[in-house]
């Protein structure tokens, strides 16, 4: 084709397109089309928890056999011409979607029977309100596992050596605590149920709220033997493995549990962990309150010593509502411990308490442990050793009454020594107290240099070993006393002392 040809050519083609088009395709006046926007699409991530089987045949993608009621959902979208700007997502027992700008959410799926299925679906939302016409779906077939139960460690006591067919005593007062698990969720256990002895007829423990109590304070239990029971029950009913206090199947857990009445209005409370494989000291209290007042309670306090355990399964109570109950079932108490570190820190607040309602208690500390200076149920603000190791306070040493009236303080002086030979010398370390501003001193030590050893060798002055604690803002009020009072009967008039504080000092 020559030059004339082709330049022909081209002319009649546009004439043909031109008188074959209504208007002219390249005339300004032609109709605009403008781009349509589009929708954004939307994406949907699951988290495949170590609960959730798989099915490479199943009908659910992808690939999903059966799961917890628990899921993990990661959703986003896409825009190829704007932006997403939001979700709004639901399930299908949701009345209405719900809108978010996260992208990612756990949800606990409302199972309530053995088997169920659930359908999520999430549509994004772009700048424009375009929301995708084609959400992202997926069903979720869930089966409802059984919740767990087990008892709070440490929170019951413990056989830690011998034979666990022993007793564990405690007055009407119990609490038990526990711990739930659900692979589901927590917030689908609903209630806890819980009996004593009686296993027919269960007590329930309701969720409060947001909140599934972790214990239960039983009051008022008769005198006897008793067993407690406890379950969790989740949303569906399904029920959890029951545990049970004593227990029988182990043997680091006591086999008995007695529940002992309050007898009288005094309880000794037996911190001496040591001596309560013979009972000496507590003996020698027992029979001055028995010529005193007759009828008493005894509080015995094991403890759980990694070397040397003694009565564990009576140790101090693991509730601090129990040993507050332990103490409010009197009128006064007589708290002693000696050798070995005592438990008084650890019911500091429930002591505190006792005395702020009232309560009045004589407490005779003679063991190494210090003073705590931070006690709120007496007034210490400071302490020191009187007897450096090996000295001992021997025999005859005398302790100088001060309650302010010559004949009483004749009376109520005491001197180191006892008809037990175990006790006839204090051979630990103990305390001198420098008392507070609001502590009356009633017992000094006698002078360094009358005790017929050289002052370089023991303490000096006449160190403070007994305060009283009464002051106006509490109900109560409590003595504090430095040395174990059965090494402090060589004149056997302990008795008298006991006595006196009791009908005295204690008096209403």
């Amino acid at each position: 084709m020559n030059k004339n040809q082709f330049i022909f050519s081209i002319i009649l083609i546009l004439s043909l397109v031109i008188f074959t088009c209504d208007k002219n395709p390249l005339h300004s006046d032609r109709d605009s089309q403008p781009y349509r926007n589009k929708a954004p699409e939307t994406f949907l991530f699951l988290f495949i928890s170590p609960d959730t089987t798989s099915d490479p045949d199943s009908l659910y993608s992808p690939g999903i056999d059966t799961t917890a009621s628990k899921q993990i959902l990661y959703w986003w979208g896409e825009d190829g011409d704007g932006q997403v700007i939001g979700y709004y997502y639901q399930w299908d027992y949701q009345d209405e979607p719900v809108w978010t700008t996260a992208e990612y959410e756990t949800f606990y799926v409302p199972i309530r029977s053995s088997y169920d299925e659930f359908t999520f679906t999430v549509w994004a939302v772009d700048n424009d309100s375009l929301i995708d016409p084609t959400p992202a779906i997926q069903m979720f077939p869930v089966f409802n596992s059984f919740p767990e139960i087990s008892f709070k460690i440490n929170s019951n006591p413990k056989v830690l050596a011998g034979d666990p067919n022993v007793i564990s005593y405690t007055f009407p007062t119990r609490t038990f605590f526990w711990d739930i698990s659900d692979t589901d969720g927590i917030e689908t256990v609903t209630s806890i149920l819980w009996a004593l002895d009686d296993t027919t007829e269960w007590n329930i423990i309701e969720r409060n709220g947001q909140v599934l109590p972790d214990h239960i304070t039983i009051t008022g239990i008769e005198q006897g033997y008793h067993t407690f029971f406890a379950k969790a029950v989740d949303i569906a009913g399904a029920e959890s493995n029951t545990i049970f206090f004593p227990n029988t199947t182990d043997d680091q857990i006591p086999d008995k549990w007695y529940v002992k009445s309050p007898e009288g209005e005094v309880l000794l409370v037996d911190d001496y962990a040591m001596g309560q494989t013979d009972g000496s000291a507590q003996q020698f209290y027992a029979d001055i309150l028995e010529s005193i007042v007759g009828s008493f309670s005894v509080w015995e306090i094991g403890n759980t010593s990694s070397w040397n355990p003694i009565n564990s399964q009576n140790a101090l109570p693991y509730a601090i509502a129990d040993i507050e109950a332990n103490l409010n079932y009197f009128e006064n108490v007589i708290w002693f411990s000696h050798l070995g570190p005592p438990n008084i820190s650890e019911a500091g607040l429930s002591i505190t308490k006792y005395i702020n309602n009232g309560g009045k208690i004589l407490i005779a500390n003679g063991n190494e442990t210090f003073p705590d200076t931070n006690w709120t149920f007496t007034d210490i603000d400071s302490a020191y050793r009187i007897n450096p190791a090996p000295i001992r306070l021997l025999t005859g040493f005398k302790i100088n009454a001060l309650f302010g009236d010559e004949n009483l303080n004749d009376l109520l002086g005491l001197e180191i020594g006892s008809e037990n030979i175990y006790f006839n010398t204090i051979s630990n370390k103990v305390s001198g107290l420098i008392p507070g501003s609001h502590s009356e001193i009633i017992y000094r030590l006698e002078h360094g240099d009358s005790t017929g050893i050289p002052v370089d060798q023991i303490y000096s002055g006449e160190p403070v070993v007994g305060i009283k604690y009464d002051p106006s803002f509490l109900s109560g009020k409590s003595i504090y006393y430095s040395l174990p009072l059965h090494a402090c009967d060589n004149k056997r008039n302990v008795k008298h002392l006991i006595e006196y504080i009791l009908n005295e000092e204690f008096a209403d």
